[in-house]
């Protein structure tokens, strides 16, 4: 029972965390967003470190995975120390507790993903409580930010992944949110993106008959060598497919964000802050190691304060994890979602943990174009998918023993 009520409130205080952040970036801002922000939110976090500190650290998990996952945190951990060495002022510290930290130990969500009474806890309240009655945010998102009610639903593409496994109520209302979550918000980009690749990869599910093992190994390699490969061509000047996909002008619709007039799906948002960021970075000799977890580059887009100092990180998850740990963090959280989708697609008995682990690869492609460094319901479940299928028993379930797991949702 105090499981069950932790899990709830844990989902809760991430879900009105998240929805004061998105409300406050519409520029709905209110005096007291900022503690009760800090205040559910570190109660989301202590809830996750007590999960984690009943967590056998090696139990049922890959070697290789342990050994990153520590090495990961305590490099997160040492990001953070730094963030607070440098901080000079309320700005940097507000970013620092209320943002950065927060991201940088959300991986401990992984931890939750080991245990499977506390997994389908999770899915079991996200379905019967969080997706059912998620429709009653929608006017709010309406007349505050258009996003919220696609930010909140988010978790929607790890389930889309779920719909052969769960009851025919429950697939009805993931594919009936999927579609909302799009149709609210026709010009959320990444929200279009993450569903597009989970309907792609459930498609392989009722194809896995004509599917070759070979087939989704190679897609797997792929998926984590092309954004290196782009990113090196763009650094090099060779080629930029932000610039490239912008010159097509055929995706352009009406702007629900605001009296935009319309807006181009493939507009290139994203060249120029690869150059901000990489530029500050080569400036002041911080690739390596970032700038520490209140880290800013410098920028002429952004000017926020009107002093030059700088911003705090931009819409990319690639560039911001480059800006606060460097090129180490940015390699060991690389090697974390390889080996996790490497030991889901090769070393797994069922569909599922083949599907979630190129939904993982899928995660590392989208941490170029955007995936926000935030602590929220998208990077919890990132980390609980990351942890479920790190879990040797999990992986070892057939189809039957698959189907019988989630019947009890």
């Amino acid at each position: 029972m105090k499981y069950k009520k932790l899990i709830f409130y844990l989902l809760i205080f991430i879900a009105i965390g998240d929805t004061l952040s998105n409300i406050g970036n519409a520029g709905f801002n209110d005096e007291s967003f900022t503690p009760l922000s800090f205040i559910v939110k570190y109660l989301a976090l202590s809830i996750i470190i007590y999960f984690s500190s009943k967590s056998n650290w090696n139990e049922d998990i890959p070697t290789i995975i342990s050994l990153l996952l520590k090495l990961f945190l305590v490099w997160n951990i040492f990001t953070i120390i730094r963030g607070a060495f440098f901080a000079i002022d309320y700005w940097d510290w507000k970013f620092l507790l209320l943002s950065s930290l927060l991201f940088f130990l959300i991986p401990m969500a992984f931890f939750l993903g080991n245990n499977f009474y506390l997994v389908r806890l999770i899915l079991k309240y996200i379905l019967k409580y969080f997706f059912t009655f998620g429709f009653l945010i929608i006017p709010l998102a309406i007349v505050t930010n258009r996003e919220l009610y696609s930010r909140l639903m988010i978790p929607i593409s790890v389930f889309i992944l779920l719909i052969p496994y769960l009851k025919p109520k429950w697939r009805k209302l993931i594919l009936f949110i999927a579609v909302v979550s799009i149709l609210i918000v026709i010009d959320f980009r990444s929200n279009i993106i993450k569903t597009s690749i989970s309907l792609l990869i459930l498609s392989l599910y009722y194809f896995r008959r004509y599917v070759l093992q070979s087939w989704i190994k190679v897609i797997h390699i792929l998926i984590f060598a092309l954004p290196l490969l782009i990113l090196y061509l763009g650094v090099s000047g060779q080629y930029n497919i932000f610039v490239e996909t912008s010159q097509n002008n055929s995706y352009t619709i009406k702007a629900q964000k605001g009296d935009l007039g319309n807006e181009d799906l493939a507009a290139d948002t994203r060249t120029f802050l690869y150059v901000e960021v990489l530029t500050s970075l080569a400036k002041n000799g911080t690739l390596l190691m970032g700038e520490g977890a209140s880290g800013k580059y410098k920028t002429d887009y952004f000017d926020t304060f009107a002093d030059h100092r700088g911003r705090y990180g931009s819409e990319v998850g690639f560039l911001n994890v480059l800006l606060y740990s460097g090129i180490i963090g940015v390699v060991i959280y690389f090697l974390i979602l390889f080996f996790a989708s490497y030991f889901a697609i090769n070393n797994s008995n069922n569909f599922l943990c083949k599907m979630l682990g190129l939904l993982i690869a899928g995660r590392w492609l989208l941490f170029f174009i955007e995936e926000f460094t935030s602590f929220d319901l998208n990077t919890l479940f990132t980390w609980l998918v990351i942890g479920l299928v790190c879990t040797r028993e999990f992986r070892m379930m057939n189809e039957r023993d698959m189907k019988l797991f989630f019947n009890v949702l």
